[in-house]
């Protein structure tokens, strides 16, 4: 049996193109490409900074230069832009699992997708999206589920995907592994998460971080790794 472990997602899909596309289409996108990067991360600094109801589309052009004419064409209003930036926001989120390289060692591949994922949920910029988001959510329910999917929700399929990849070698048992990926992400985020959240002075430290890994990953493998007899039932 082999124990080889398999990225979280296949590098061909990370690429999310092939390199003859690239050849072909890159030259002529990547203009506004690149002017549609610079609007949303003004658009990022300025809802963050001001919050959905007082951010303004005069504001981001302000930040990113261009023309009010371009954020519409791009995005079609201010409602539109919120969207693509909670999109982006949610895109940043997975992807910070998206590159984890997983390995052999079952102990080190946790270790590795437990401190990407802390790392990613509770830095400053990503919290304060979390508050922002929670905040605009009762009036604009949308654009939370927009974030949920595109984020949170995603980054635990891709763990849940790999569990399942797990068990199916024999490294793990479970007959659940999105739930038990809910279970981890959960344990890791605890509450280190909820206290930098509710109070941005409070952010966790490096060691703190890393207590937490290591306290986790341990208390996972105990309850999750076959025992002697195990092998021998299957």
């Amino acid at each position: 049996m082999s124990d080889t472990l398999t990225p979280l997602r296949p590098a061909h899909k990370r690429e999310g193109h092939t390199r003859e596309g690239h050849k072909r289409e890159g030259h002529k996108r990547e203009p506004a490409e690149i002017r549609r990067q610079a609007i949303l991360q003004a658009a990022v600094a300025v809802f963050l900074e001001r919050g959905y109801t007082d951010a303004s589309v005069d504001a981001v052009v302000e930040r990113a230069g261009g023309s009010k004419a371009t954020v519409y064409q791009m995005f079609g209003n201010k409602e539109g832009l919120f969207s693509a930036v909670l999109a982006l926001c949610g895109d940043e989120f997975s992807a910070a699992l998206d590159t984890v390289p997983v390995c052999t060692s079952l102990r080190d591949s946790l270790r590795r997708i437990a401190r990407a994922y802390l790392t990613m949920s509770i830095h400053p910029k990503r919290m304060a999206m979390f508050r922002m988001v929670a905040g605009e959510s009762g009036q604009r329910p949308e654009g939370g589920d927009i974030f949920y999917r595109l984020g949170p929700r995603r980054a635990l399929t891709m763990v849940g995907k790999f569990f399942g990849e797990c068990a199916a070698k024999g490294l793990l048992k479970t007959s659940e592994p999105e739930l038990l990926a809910d279970c981890f992400l959960g344990a890791l985020r605890g509450n280190l998460f909820n206290r930098a959240l509710l109070n941005p002075t409070r952010m966790p430290t490096t060691q703190e971080i890393e207590e937490r890994i290591d306290f986790v990953v341990d208390l996972f493998l105990k309850g999750v790794q076959p025992g002697p007899g195990d092998c021998a039932k299957g």
